[in-house]
């Protein structure tokens, strides 16, 4: 959020450690997908790429899958409708633990977006996004959601609640989801009770300001 947006990590690494995941590139150079232990990048014209091992990474979050839950999502009419019908499965199973879903079928409608590639001095990201990202909308398509849930007390150091990214199943496009309608979903969902969180040890991230309260800025990349 503050615009650290140096690689720490590699394609390579997040693979060994998960066969699922979101997050993104060095720079913000697009979206990452992560299905089956294949990471896909959805660069800033929602086309996707399936970078080599040494590709960095600022930031990702990642679990080796095992579903622990299936459930069926029926009548789908708005983001917020699927992220209510998971929420009735988190609050069954433990609010304050972690869930990884994996949601595939036909979708009647989808909307998501990708950005294009930060350069230095880096700005904040919700100022990169007020003119560097992009839109995409696909109808009658299928294609998988891959979603994170964070619990509320991991606020400041990850994004609570749910978080999707979208890819289709050609592979071909994908990015953040903002919105979605589907008819009938299956659902995948892993349960995780602990995680392991790996720092940067440089002096930019050492001397980063990170007591600042970003849920503003953070609601402004989240949504449209």
């Amino acid at each position: 959020m503050l615009g650290y947006y140096d690689g720490v990590s590699t394609v390579g690494e997040l693979k060994r450690n998960g066969s699922i995941g979101i997050g993104c590139f060095e720079g913000v150079n697009g979206e990452l997908i992560m299905l089956d232990g294949t990471v896909y990048q959805a660069i800033y014209d929602g086309s996707i790429k399936t970078p080599d091992d040494a590709t960095k990474i600022p930031f990702a979050n990642t679990t080796p899958f095992e579903c622990d839950i299936s459930a069926r999502l029926e009548n789908i009419d708005s983001l917020e409708t699927l992220k209510k019908q998971l929420n009735e499965v988190v609050e069954k199973n433990g609010r304050n633990l972690f869930y990884f879903v994996r949601i595939d079928g036909d979708f009647e409608t989808t909307n998501f977006r990708s950005e294009y590639a930060q350069k230095k001095p880096y700005k904040p990201l919700a100022k990169a996004m007020e003119t560097d990202q992009t839109f995409f909308d696909l109808a009658n398509v299928s294609g998988t959601i891959v979603g994170l849930y964070c619990p509320d007390y991991m606020d400041k150091l990850n994004t609570p609640g749910w978080h999707f990214h979208f890819i289709t199943a050609d592979r071909k496009m994908g990015g953040h989801l903002l919105e979605v309608k589907a008819k009938s979903l299956s659902a995948q969902i892993d349960k995780t009770t602990s995680f392991k969180m790996i720092l940067p040890e440089d002096d930019a991230f050492q001397n980063a300001g990170l007591a600042q309260d970003l849920s503003k800025d953070i609601r402004a990349v989240e949504v449209k």
